[in-house]
Order: structure tokens, then sequence, then C-alpha cells
């Protein structure tokens, strides 16, 4: 199908458009936030910026939470091959990249993975951000064609790239076409998109904080800046006068004579209500957290609080780390997908995607004894493999299994030779 340029430059701006909302959205990841920007000086008067970045701090979090440990991907069918083939083709990737996606996909709401084939012939993907890219979708959610838009090392011009199910179109930023189109080897668009929900950028941190990380920063700046200004102190001198060549003998005596029976000195200090700006500070960060589901690990807990305990606590961090998820396994599905797409045309492999179960196990306290509990009762109820992917020490219960058998194999020969006195005999010779 003839790519409809009409509808391509439409989309185009309204890329544009909404380009300027995810750059303040990443401005505020990075700590550039309109109180630090907008922060009102005053003249000959203590001015100090007091940035506290919570929105990186909470997306850090949600990161190492959700995708801190690695994925475990099992085949429902049991086959060993699908599992190791998909190891091995992906082995090149970055050990952070899910981490990258999942921190992408928290700062904006949603992000982009494009897939293709590198210059050494390996199945390849590139996380890309709203910033850069456009996924035109029709009313089900399928991609009809992505927008790549991105610039060149010491190139100041605009290039875009657009995939479609058969091509890539190479344009400048006026849409004039600077190469011909490049085909490639999926049959669908090469995209996959990993997004909280379906209310994109309206479901993420930056905007349930915004207003608050602006005046928590603006108060924190306020009260740093009275307590600079506290310094200046003055003297209220009543009753008598002094010479102004006296004033530097003074400060460095620390002592002033008072000449006067009705004369006093006394210093001019502001009564600062620290009660009132410690609740006030307190207020913004308490709702910052609860709006965002996390917990504040720098508050003082029990010596002895228990594993289980802890994790009660994050429970509501928890239920919003699995949709997060959810969100990603979305896109590993596609990510799947193209993989053995490209493993069919580079090795007549035929692997369906849906045959992988991807498992996520939470970066914070395990309770495997616990787990270890239930295997026990239920004994030959549940798969070997099943048993294992339920502890969080465990990466590859495939693996794992083959080491067990192993084991028992090496166990099982050197049972033997003591039974049958191998061992004897071959010390006696």
């Amino acid at each position: 199908m003839a790519l409809d340029m009409n509808l391509v430059q439409e989309c185009y701006g309204e890329f544009s458009a909404k380009k300027v909302i995810y750059d303040k959205m990443y401005a505020y990841y990075k700590g550039d936030t309109d109180a630090m920007a907008n922060y009102k000086m005053v003249t000959e008067r203590s001015n100090n910026k007091t940035p506290c970045n919570f929105i990186k701090k909470f997306t850090k979090e949600e990161v190492s939470y959700s995708v801190g440990n690695d994925i475990t991907y099992t085949s429902k069918s049991g086959d060993a091959n699908i599992i190791n083939d998909m190891k091995y083709y992906l082995a090149h990737w970055s050990e952070k990249h899910d981490s990258d996606l999942a921190k992408k996909m928290l700062i904006y709401g949603y992000a982009f993975e494009l897939y293709y084939i590198d210059k050494e012939n390996q199945f390849s993907s590139r996380i890309i951000s709203p910033r850069k890219g456009y996924a035109y979708t029709d009313d089900f959610g399928n991609v009809l064609f992505f927008m790549h838009i991105f610039t060149k090392k010491f190139d100041l011009n605009t290039y875009v790239d657009v995939y479609d199910s058969e091509f890539i179109y190479h344009y400048d930023n006026d849409f004039s076409q600077i190469s011909n189109p490049t085909p490639h080897i999926f049959g669908v668009v090469p995209v996959g998109i990993a997004k909280v929900s379906e209310e994109l950028e309206d479901d993420t941190i930056y905007k349930d904080i915004k207003g608050l990380q602006d005046a928590y920063e603006t108060n924190l700046s306020d009260i740093s800046n009275e307590i600079s200004d506290f310094r200046n102190a003055y003297l209220a001198i009543s009753g008598f006068k002094i010479k102004d060549e006296d004033t530097d003998t003074m400060k460095e005596k620390g002592i002033i004579e008072i000449p006067a029976a009705d004369g006093k000195a006394v210093w001019l200090i502001k009564n600062i209500n620290d009660s009132f700006i410690q609740n006030t500070l307190t207020t913004q960060e308490d709702k910052m957290y609860q709006l965002t589901s996390h917990i504040n690990h720098n508050e003082k807990m029990q010596s002895n609080l228990s594993g289980v305990a802890l994790r009660s606590r994050l429970i509501s961090l928890e239920e919003k780390c699995k949709l997060n998820q959810k969100s990603i396994t979305d896109c590993i599905k596609t990510r799947l997908k193209m993989l053995f797409i490209f493993l069919k045309w580079l090795k007549n492999l035929d692997y369906d995607y849906r045959d992988i179960k991807a498992k996520f196990t939470p970066n914070i306290p395990q309770d495997d004894l616990n787990s270890a509990q239930i295997v026990s009762q239920l004994g030959d109820k549940l798969s070997l493999e099943t048993a294992l992917s339920l502890f969080s020490f465990v990466d590859n219960p495939k693996n794992e299994i083959e080491k067990i058998k192993q084991d028992q194999e090496a166990n099982s020969i050197g049972a033997d030779l003591l039974n049958n006195g191998g061992v004897g005999d071959e010390q006696s010779k």
C-alpha cells in the first residue's frame, strides 16, 4: 500500500505540537523545573536555589522495582530450544535495555522499541521516546506507520524515517525524499509500544506531582534563603552613638562599651516560625509519596521488622509496578514476534511468540522461605520448572534443571564407583 504523504505530514504536525509537552516532561526528569527557572530573586538578599528532584527519584525507584531483576522466560510447551535461541540471538543487547525502556515509558507515559537488522546481520533494537518518534495506529491499536525523527552528529538538519510494513522511507524535515526506500524483512511495521495506559502522558508521575514538585522546591528555597538572611542581624543602639572608626574594633573584640546610663544595645533578629514551615514541607512531601504510591525509606522503622512486614508497606507500589510490568510485557510480545520473523528469515526456524511466558521478579524483599514451604507442601502437584521460577535467586529455571540433572548423574557415577570398589582399586594401583 502506497504511503499517504498528506497523512504523514499531518501526523508530523501533531508530533511537533506535542513535542513541547514531552520536552517539558524530560526537563523535569533532569531537574530543570519551572520553580527553579522562575524563582523570584530579591535584590541584595540571599538568592540560593534548592532543587529537590522527586520525579527522577520516583521514576528510578519504579524502574528498579519493575525490571531491576532479570526477566525470566519459559516455554509453555516445554521447548528448550526456543529459550536457548532467544537468549543467544539477544545476547548482544545491552543489559539495561529493559530498564531504559521502562524509564522512558514512565517519563512520558509510553515509549517505542524500533527493530532492525544491524550491519553485523544481528537482530537489534533502539528505544525511541515520543520526543523522537510517532506511531500512527488504527482503532484497534495496530501500527500503520511509524516516524523516527532525528538529527545527525555535526548536522543541524532534521531527518524523518517513515516505516511501513515493507519499506523505510527517508525524508528531510520538508518531506523531500533524500534516498531510495530501504526494504525490510518483517512484513509489518517493526515497532513495539510500551504504554502505561490509554491516557499516555496524562498518566505519569510528572502529571501527578508537577505542581507539588514546584511548590516544594520554591518553599525549600525560600526557607533556605531565610536562614541565610538570618546571619544579617542588626545591632540596635539607643541612648548613645558609636563612631564609625570604632565599629571594626567592636567586631574584633566582640564587646561594646555603653557610655550612657540609659543606653542599651540589642540585636534585631527575625522570628521564624519553623514549625509552620516544616509542616508545609512535610505535607507537600507526604502528598507526593501518596500520589505516586511510594514510601519514604528514610523514615525510622523498627529494627526487628521482618521481610514480610516490609513488603506489606510496599503493597501499593508493588501493585503499581505490576501494571508497569504488564505494559512492558505487551512490548516484549512484539519484540519476540519480530525476533522469530528474523529467525525464520535467517535460519528457517518456526517459533511462535505466543509460546513464551515472561515472568518478572519484583526487585523488592522476597519471601523465598514461604515459597519453599509452599513447594514442599504441594509436592509432586507442581512441576519442577514452575517451582524453581517462584524463587527470586533463580534466573533461568530450564538451566537450573539441567544443572540438577548433571549433579545427579555425577553423584550416581560416584556412588557406583564406591559400591564397586573402583576408588579402592585406583588407589591401590
